[in-house]
This record gives structure tokens, sequence and C-alpha cells, in this order.
């Protein structure tokens, strides 16, 4: 059993315990019961996601968005249908219970929260929401970059230190200098970001925009969050782009300002997930899979027993 919630082959484990490996997936087959959920729980504060898994397949994942983030439901694929009926099977009274739904900008998971959790409040991970506004300032900066010639000031200012762009600025050195061998200068973090953002008032316009959102996100400023979406000023299509789709999401985007509960735990989830995968070389099992990835989580974060079904 214990070798088993360790991140090892099924090979390897059983080199060590002198047995066959169909005998290992033969004890992998007798932990199907210990995962059942109790019909009557289902976590206030829910996350949902999916992953990669079998066949390459994707698996709707759902996990306890706080507490010990312990694993809800791994399902072998991630049809609306398939989903809506997990949840069906717990009464409306229960469904009724869970207070927030995290998931990510997709409209997908959104329907079928609204649907399944009505009482509940939906929120949108505040990781995709930055990380959205940094793909398309990062694109901005790139096609700004392009107008000039690879060997000229502005080119290099922009194509280099290039992440610091991306950066919430208040986490940007302002303090202690370091040798750019690029501008072949001496300057501080926040200096070799206020440079790159003198060449173009478009790449300065959609940079304060996008700083401004993180800032409101960090500080729950719904009302700074609202004014500065519909007031922006000379920004790059790809920016315009982004601050529609919040506009369009608005209620659940500000949900994300105002709550504390993410995405972060499934997305550690997740990266378990795949490195459980990835020692295994793959699998072709969805029970086998599951059961060494409720292993490893308990061997890690015990499953609490009044959460496990009572035979």
């Amino acid at each position: 059993f214990m070798s088993l919630q360790d991140d090892r082959t099924q090979a390897s484990i059983a080199i060590d315990a002198g047995i066959s490996a169909s005998t290992v997936c033969r004890y992998l087959d007798n932990y199907d019961d210990l995962f059942r959920r109790n019909l009557n729980y289902l976590p206030v504060h829910l996350a949902m996601d999916e992953f990669r898994g079998i066949g390459g397949r994707l698996h709707f994942i759902c996990i306890n968005g706080a507490g010990e983030h312990e694993i809800q439901q791994i399902l072998p694929d991630r049809f609306k249908q398939s989903i809506t009926d997990y949840f069906k099977q717990f009464p409306a009274s229960v469904r009724a219970r869970v207070k927030t739904v995290t998931v990510d900008l997709n409209s997908y998971y959104q329907d079928i929260a609204k649907a399944m959790f009505p009482q509940a409040k939906i929120v949108i991970d505040r990781f995709h929401i930055v990380a959205m506004m940094t793909r398309a300032f990062n694109q901005t900066r790139v096609q700004t970059m392009k107008k000039y010639n690879k060997r000229s000031y502005e080119y290099r200012t922009l194509k280099f230190a290039w992440r610091l762009y991306l950066k919430y600025a208040g986490n940007l050195d302002e303090e202690h200098v370091f040798y750019d061998r690029h501008l072949r200068k001496q300057l501080t973090q926040l200096e070799r970001v206020e440079q790159g953002l003198t060449i173009n008032e478009e790449l300065k316009a959609s940079y304060e925009s996008m700083q401004s959102i993180m800032e409101n996100l960090k500080n729950q400023d719904k009302d700074k969050l609202v004014e500065d979406l519909y007031t922006n000023q000379n920004i790059s299509p790809y920016m315009k782009a982004v601050f529609q789709t919040f506009k369009k999401n608005l209620v659940v985007v500000l949900n994300a300002s105002e709550s504390d509960y993410t995405n972060g735990p499934v997305e550690g989830m997740n990266r378990m997930i795949k490195q459980i995968q990835r020692t295994a070389f793959g699998f072709r099992n969805y029970h086998h899979m599951i059961s060494r990835i409720k292993l490893r989580q308990m061997r890690t974060k015990p499953m609490k027993k009044t959460e496990l079904k009572v035979a």
C-alpha cells in the first residue's frame, strides 16, 4: 500500500515486493471502494478544471477549493453531459450548500456551474485574468518591436529583458542597479521597463492599463476595476480584445476581485498528476490512474474519514 503512494512505476514496485506487475494491478483494483464519495456531502468551495490523461483524452477534475484540497472527482471525459450526470447524483439540498465554484474563463464550466449550483457564486481564477492580459501585452510588445531594425536601440530595448514587462510593477526592483549588456548601461528593473515604454504610446497605454487591472485585483477594488475596463484609451487591439472578454464576463470577473479562492490548488493538482503519468510512462487503465492519483494525494494530505463513504 505504501509503495503505491510513492511516485514510482508499478514495475519497480513489483520488483521490490517480489511479485508480478499484474499482481500490483490487482492490488490497485482493490482500492476502488476506498474513494467512493458520500452523496450527502459536497465541499462548500469547489474548483473545476481539466487535464490530459488516458490516450491524450481530457478528463474533468473537481477538488475542494479550501482546506486540504482533496479530490472530489475525476471523470473519464469532460463532456457536459457526464459532468452534469455526476453532480445530479447529489440532492438539490446538498448542491445548494455550495457557496463558490472557481473555474477559468471558459464559459463551458460556467454554464455547468450555474445549472448545478444555482446558489453558488462563480469565481474566475485571477491567474487566468492576469495571464490573458500578459499574453496580449506580450503580443503588443512583439508587434511594436518588429517595426524597428534589429540593430536599433528600440528593438534591443523591447527584445531583451521581456519578462520584466510582464511582472506586476509593484514587484519591480527600483533600488538595486544591474548592468544591461544589451543597452550598455546600468539601471534598475523599473528603469529598464520605463526605457521600453517611452518608445511607443500605444505600448505604454497598454502596459498602464494591464498594471492598473493587476493592482485592482490585488486590492480587491471592484469600482476601480470597472472604471479601468470602460475608460482605457489608446490601447492595442490585442488588449482591447481581452478587455472586451472581461466586460462580457463582468460579473464573474468582479467576483474574482473580491474572492480569496483561486484555481491555484487544482492547477497544482494537475502538475502532480502530470508527474505521476510521466513516471508511469502513461496509463492505459483509467481506474488504475485514478487509484494512483488518489493514493499519492493521501501520502501528502490524508483524506478526512468523514468524507469517505461508510459501507
